[in-house]
């Protein structure tokens, strides 16, 4: 199963809901599906979806509906008559022939109800993609002026909604994982929102070590790089004039870095026996380069 159908699994399992807010989860569900008097029907892969939508036409708002299946996974229910159709729209306070179909907020009656008339949307035209491959979560609106409505009441709810228009569909997204731990939150998928939360938390871990790597990573390729442009200009002195020529106090450090080349600067600090800091090292290193380069210009 993928994890958008784990999430709808879950949040049809919703127990102990009110009666105004089981009346909202229906008409979120019922709306967002296919609803228009030429096309009341859904049609789903979700057997926990498609249960629920058969349950709600019969036993919430009394009629029969038609079940068929093709010959993939899909599913569809479907209202046939003219009458049982206006009988569905009538317990949801819509007219049969009304032109624009809009969000009918008097079944929306109070503030607990909105998490469950969300939660029949989601059901019903939402999406989510699994958070190890990223963060997406979307509704797919048949009606323009129906996909206005939800973005206005996603907005109600401090969300912050994208709109894109893809097929034909309109359609209703978020790409934040704050915003997807929210939605789900509110729908009532506690256990999917935690799981968001847990693969983001382990992809910052990873994230934060990965760059803590790569900068100690590109340290190391400095400080090596570094230490070979060092060890080619005291082999040239060598061959040309000889340690010798150069002061005492850059002899000391020219023998030590070719006895340790791969050392880092702290690391020849300690080999000294005198306090020289790492900065003090450095600077007669550049002085022993300087020199050798000064030496191949005079070639």
């Amino acid at each position: 199963m993928s994890f958008s159908s784990d999430v709808k699994s879950e949040i049809s399992k919703a127990e102990n809901i009110s009666s105004c807010c089981f009346h909202a989860q229906v008409y979120g569900l019922v709306l967002f599906a296919h609803f228009s008097k030429y096309n009341l029907s859904i049609t789903t892969e979700n057997t926990d979806v498609f249960s629920l939508y058969v349950s709600y036409l019969r036993e919430y708002c009394g009629v029969e509906p038609i079940i068929s299946k093709s010959g993939t996974k899909k599913m569809t229910a479907y209202v046939k008559s003219d009458a049982d159709k206006t009988k569905v729209f009538d317990k949801f306070g819509h007219s049969f022939n009304e032109a624009t179909l809009r969000i009918n907020r008097a079944n929306i009656s109070d503030e607990c109800c909105a998490g469950a008339f969300l939660r029949g949307a989601f059901l019903s035209c939402g999406t989510v993609t699994s958070p190890e491959s990223g963060y997406h979560l979307e509704f797919v609106v048949p009606y323009k002026k129906l996909c206005t409505d939800l973005m206005k009441f996603l907005d109600e709810l401090n969300l912050n909604p994208k709109y894109i228009v893809r097929k034909g569909n309109h359609i209703v997204y978020f790409k934040d994982s704050e915003s997807i731990e929210d939605i789900l939150a509110i729908i009532g998928a506690q256990d999917a929102s935690l799981y968001v939360m847990g693969i983001k938390i382990e992809k910052d871990v990873k994230n934060k070590v990965n760059r803590k790597l790569n900068f100690e990573m590109s340290n190391i390729s400095k400080t090596v790089d570094a230490a070979q442009i060092q060890i080619s200009s005291i082999e040239l002195i060598e061959s040309r004039q000889g340690l010798s020529s150069l002061p005492e106090n850059l002899q000391k450090i020219a023998r030590l870095r070719l006895e340790y080349p791969e050392s880092s600067l702290s690391e020849l600090e300690k080999l000294l026996d005198e306090p020289i800091s790492r900065s003090g090292i450095n600077h007669r290193l550049n002085k022993i380069v300087k020199i050798a380069q000064d030496i191949e210009c005079g070639d």
